[in-house]
């Protein structure tokens, strides 16, 4: 066992053991390390035979969000890029072009890395749903705990199902693992989306019975009753069964709140804010910039700043559709995107601040620090967008970018938050003919965003709310697409028609290749 200790983080990546497990702790005292890299003897029962391996084993099934798409585990950019360039709202300069058309590539790198990440935590998740319970029966781990890192699982479980089925829709569905010792089958053919989604219901009411409401300091960012009941109406709302989704956000009311002010949603001194439910944890030192470094932190934030002062990249650039979408007065306009001649809108994020800014102005190095995001006159284009850009991940001052030292950094991502929930209980509401509680209820939002209350509401009216509320984190076209009307906004927003069948991902061909029993998206 290699024991890695560090409290910040909470990290456990798992190594190959008997029962295709594997285990790295993090759960200890930062900057001291505990190795012991003989690994003779570690079995399934020595992992689950205590409390303190029990609880690193169940980590590791966190582990795998800060995996990348790519097979590199230094950001989380794959789970930005489906969840917002399909969107039209957000963009790459160079790559990822094929979003502007909905021409996904079977081939793609980064769906099949998804694919095979999402199923490495299923497995490692299945593997701890079988070895828990022995675990308590024998006395190995204290019950509480037990019951809690069964619930935790159940819904870590049921979260990468999530993932999977609003991509590619139905998924193979493997609960158990096989032959004994193995995560995952191989060989399973896909179930339905409603199936799918039926799962995650399953893991969900399994785990909210166990899952505390908060937790203390050493373990912010696990999974509670609130992150649970929220994924519990997601996937309902899939299912079209409106009425127990409602009754799943409505579970969340005294629970959790809204943050005041939208700015401080994402602010990197606001790690699991009480708005938040679920965020992906970071370690909150920015690192070196070298590749060698560990997955405790995300290059995210250095993809969406300018490249005028970033030095690199251009991999997210927001658009001026978006930014000019907004309503006169919408607070939430600035704390999104921002463009030429804008100031970042956090006080701690200055962008004068920025080792590379002067290079990018007329007059001569060191003796004009720009504050704005070029001018009107001059956008920062380095990068052929029209110089607007995504704020909400680029929040944390210490980042400099390429040839400064620090591009890599550890604002947490999240990945569900109160906001979104509201909203999805006003489209239960509106979905079931309780006009006025949708119109109260999706005015929550309004207001704190210091606009006018509805007085009459339709999905374009909701999806808009998503849209503004939602762009540049990790659903936003995922709501579009479990609202059924996908399509119809993409037109009415863009003036872009999507090719019939075009709203899933294509599942990856390697996969298909490998399972004879998979069956691609009928529009691949």
């Amino acid at each position: 066992i290699l024991l890695v200790m560090n409290k910040k983080s909470y990290k456990i990546n798992l190594l190959k053991i008997t029962a295709g497990f594997a285990l790295l702790i993090a759960i200890g005292c930062s900057n001291e390390f505990l190795q012991d890299k003989n690994t003779k003897g570690i079995t399934d029962e020595v992992v689950f035979g205590s409390d303190l391996t029990a609880t690193a084993a169940v980590s590791g099934i966190y582990d795998v969000l800060q995996s990348d798409s790519d097979g590199r585990e230094y950001d989380t950019k794959s789970l930005f890029v489906p969840a917002n360039y399909t969107t039209q709202d957000y963009e790459d300069s160079g790559a990822d072009t094929e979003f502007k058309t909905y021409n996904i590539g079977t081939d793609s790198g980064r769906f099949n890395n998804l694919w095979i990440i999402n199923y490495k935590g299923i497995g490692r998740a299945n593997i701890a749903l079988q070895k828990l319970p022995k675990s308590i029966e024998s006395g190995s781990i204290s019950k509480d705990l037990g019951n809690r890192l069964i619930a935790e699982s159940k819904f870590l479980r049921g979260l990468l199902y999530t993932m999977l089925a609003q991509n590619f829709g139905g998924v193979p569905v493997v609960v158990n693992p096989s032959g004994g010792d193995v995560a995952v089958d191989d060989y399973a053919p896909r179930n339905t989306q409603d199936e799918t989604f039926a799962q995650v219901v399953a893991d969900m009411e399994a785990a909210i019975p166990n899952l505390p409401w908060s937790y203390g300091p050493e373990d912010k960012g696990r999974a509670t009753k609130a992150t649970a009941y929220h994924y519990l109406g997601n996937a309902y709302m899939w299912m079209k069964q409106y009425d127990k989704a409602a009754k799943a956000f409505e579970a969340l009311d005294g629970h959790v709140q809204l943050e005041a002010d939208f700015l401080n949603v994402h602010a990197a001194a606001n790690r699991n804010g009480k708005e938040s439910l679920f965020e992906i944890q970071f370690y909150d030192k920015a690192s070196d910039m070298g590749w060698g470094r560990n997955d405790n932190v995300t290059a995210l934030q250095s993809f969406c700043m300018p490249n005028e002062i970033s030095g690199w990249g251009g991999y997210i650039n927001a658009t001026k559709v978006l930014y000019n979408s907004f309503e006169s007065g919408d607070k939430r306009k600035f704390a999104t995107v921002i463009g030429p001649g804008d100031v970042h809108p956090d006080p701690l994020c200055q962008i004068k601040d920025f080792p590379n800014n002067n290079i990018y102005t007329d007059a001569p190095a060191n003796t004009i620090k720009m504050n704005t995001a070029g001018t009107v006159e001059k956008p920062w284009t380095a990068v052929s967008n029209a110089g607007y850009f995504c704020v909400k991940t680029w929040r944390d001052p210490a980042l400099t970018g390429n040839g400064n030292g620090k591009i890599f950094g550890g604002q947490n991502l999240i990945l569900a938050r109160y906001g979104e929930s509201l909203i999805s209980l006003a489209e239960c509401y509106f979905n079931l003919g309780k006009t006025a509680e949708a119109i109260t209820t999706i005015n929550k939002i309004r207001t704190r965003a210091g606009l006018a209350s509805l007085t009459a509401i339709t999905t374009t009216n909701i999806l808009d709310e998503y849209r503004h509320e939602m762009a540049g984190e990790f659903t936003l076209w995922y709501l579009y697409r479990r609202s059924g009307k996908a399509t119809e906004y993409i037109k009415l927003r863009h003036n872009i028609t999507i090719p019939a069948g075009r709203e899933l991902m294509p599942l990856p061909k390697s996969q298909i290749d490998a399972n004879p029993n998979l069956v691609q998206n009928t529009s691949y």
